[in-house]
C-alpha cells in the first residue's frame, strides 16, 4: 500500500480591495460616532431660533448722587432761562428797530408769510371791512332818526343849520368815535330832535358835552335832555289868539239911551230916532228932516 503524501495546502493571496469608497473618511466619522441604533445626531447650532443664548451678567448703571442731580437740574434751568431772555431781547430789539425805521420813514421789508398766514390775514381784513360797513349803516340810520325828529319840529332847513352850528361853534366831528357815540345816544331819546336843536343853540353846553371824558358823556347828555323836557310847553307851541269870552259873560243890560233933544223927539208923542221899533224908512225920513 502506497502512502500518498499530500503537500501542505498553500493559502491563496487575498485579492486587492477594489471598493472606490475605501480609504475615504466622512465627517460623521470625524465629528462623532454613530450610536448603535443607527441614528445620527447633528451638532447643535448656536444660531438656531430655539437655541438659548448664553446669559451675560447684567451691568448696573451707577446711580447719580442727589447733589449732582440738583446741580444738573439747576444748570438746565439756567440755560433755558438764558435762552428765553435772549429771545425776549431779540424781539424787543426788533420792535425797536421797526419803530425807528417807521419814525425815519424808511420802507420796511415785509416778512415772508406762509399760505395759512396769508389766508388768516385775508379773513381778518374781510371781517374788519364787514364790521366797518355795518357801523356806517347803523350810524346813518341813527342820524336819520334825529333828522326826521328835528325836521318835524323846526323844518327841514333846521337840520343842516343845527349841524353847521354844532360843527363851527362846538367842534362836532363825525370822524371822532366819542362824538359818533353821542349822536347814537341822542337818537335813542324820545325827543332826539329837540335835544339836538337845543345843543346847537347852546354852544357852551355842547362843547362841554363833546369834550368830556367818554365815561361822563352819557350822564351829561341825560341831564341836558331832562332840562329840555322841563322847558315850558308854550315855548315850543306857536302863540294862539286869546279865547273869546263865553256867552254867559255878556251883559244883558240894555244900552244907555242918550237924552233926547227937541229936534229928535217932536211933541205929540211921535216916534224918535232912538226908538227900538223904528223902521228903516221912518229912520231915513226923520234923519233927512234933521239935515
Amino acid at each position: 500500500m502506497s502512502e500518498t503524501i499530500e503537500a501542505p495546502g498553500q493559502t491563496a493571496p487575498e485579492a486587492p480591495e477594489t471598493n472606490i469608497l475605501s480609504g475615504i473618511q466622512f465627517g460623521s466619522d470625524e465629528q462623532g460616532s454613530t450610536p448603535e441604533d443607527g441614528t445620527v445626531t447633528p451638532p447643535a447650532d448656536a444660531n438656531a431660533p430655539g437655541a438659548e443664548a448664553p446669559q451675560q451678567p447684567e451691568t448696573k448703571k451707577p446711580e447719580t448722587p442727589e447733589w449732582l442731580q440738583r446741580k444738573i437740574d439747576r444748570a438746565t434751568y439756567e440755560r433755558r432761562e438764558a435762552e428765553r431772555q435772549a429771545q425776549a431781547a431779540r424781539e424787543e430789539l426788533e420792535q425797536t428797530r421797526r419803530a425807528l425805521a417807521a419814525a425815519r420813514g424808511e420802507q420796511q421789508e415785509e416778512p415772508q408769510l406762509t399760505p395759512d398766514q396769508i389766508r388768516q390775514q385775508e379773513r381778518q381784513r374781510f371781517e374788519q371791512q364787514q364790521a366797518e360797513q355795518q357801523s356806517v349803516q347803523q350810524f346813518a340810520s341813527q342820524t336819520e332818526v334825529i333828522a326826521k325828529s328835528l325836521a318835524g319840529a323846526h323844518g327841514e332847513e333846521a337840520v343842516g343849520q343845527a349841524t353847521k352850528l354844532l360843527s363851527d361853534r362846538a367842534g362836532l366831528d363825525f370822524g371822532n368815535k366819542s362824538h359818533r357815540q353821542i349822536i347814537a345816544d341822542i337818537s335813542e331819546l324820545p325827543n332826539s330832535g329837540a335835544v339836538y336843536y337845543a345843543l346847537s343853540q347852546d354852544p357852551d353846553a355842547a362843547s362841554a358835552l363833546l369834550d368830556a371824558p367818554e365815561r361822563r358823556q352819557y350822564a351829561m347828555l341825560q341831564k341836558f335832555a331832562a332840562s329840555v323836557n322841563e322847558a315850558p310847553a308854550e315855548q315850543a307851541r306857536p302863540s294862539q289868539p286869546a279865547p273869546r269870552p263865553a256867552a254867559s259873560q255878556i251883559s244883558k243890560a240894555p244900552a244907555p239911551v242918550p237924552a233926547a233933544t227937541g229936534s229928535a223927539r217932536p211933541s205929540g208923542g211921535s216916534q224918535s230916532l232912538y226908538d227900538d221899533n223904528l223902521s228903516a224908512e221912518a229912520f231915513a225920513k226923520m234923519f233927512s228932516k234933521r239935515g
